[in-house]
């Protein structure tokens, strides 16, 4: 799988256009993790990655296509610009920058990228983090809390599943925004809930912040 997503970059590449391996696979890799989810980022906009590959899902419309190719799945997402107007959809417009569209991720560990050539590409410093075992925001974490407060509970899942700390703004912010959790729906928070308490820490790191309340009622 992971073969086929750097042939996969070298014909964006190759059509002109930056592409990059991103996000939990990049992590997981640079951990030694097993992952079978491989996501890529390009300059190309969808209307030209549906003209050279096999579509099996389409969310043009926020910037993404899904595509099969040796009976693998690959999400490929353009640089783009997330402007929220609500906790649930943001307004995307495409941009050419990596660096830009690193800027909406929510954490830096979740920002490293892989090249066509298997290489690290590193521009928000997230093997510092990873190498120190600790969550980040990239931007301030108020903020990205409350654009999306869904990144809550991403951020107590990634620091359970991996056994990380979470950054002094991240613990503050979390405490200062929880109670917009109550503004989702049940169905996003019980995906997220789900996964937490399935991991060994997940139910101490709720009760840690006093979510259980606020989630379960």
């Amino acid at each position: 799988m992971y073969k086929i997503a750097l042939k996969i970059l070298t014909k964006l590449n190759n059509m002109g256009y930056e592409a990059y391996i991103v996000g939990g696979f990049a992590r997981d890799k640079y951990l030694g993790v097993f992952s079978n989810d491989i996501d890529i980022c390009t300059s190309a906009t969808p209307d030209t990655i549906k003209k050279y590959f096999k579509i099996i899902k389409d969310n043009s419309k926020f910037g993404s296509v899904i595509i099969k190719e040796n009976n693998f799945e690959y999400e490929i997402t353009t640089f783009r610009e997330d402007r929220y107007q609500d906790s649930r959809y943001p307004k995307v417009s495409f941009v050419k920058d990596l660096e830009k569209d690193l800027e909406r991720r929510d954490f830096i560990i979740n920002t490293l990228c892989i090249d066509k050539n298997g290489d690290y590409v590193d521009k928000k410093g997230a093997i510092y983090d990873l190498d120190h075992k600790i969550i980040t925001c990239v931007g301030n974490p108020n903020i990205k809390f409350n654009e999306d407060p869904i990144r809550i509970l991403r951020a107590i899942r990634f620091a359970s599943k991996l056994g990380f700390s979470l950054s002094d703004d991240i613990n503050y912010a979390i405490d200062k925004q929880k109670s917009k959790l109550k503004n989702l729906s049940k169905s996003k928070i019980s995906l997220e809930t789900d996964k937490i308490l399935r991991l060994k820490n997940g139910k101490n790191m709720l009760k840690k912040f006093d979510l259980e309340d606020i989630l379960y009622k």
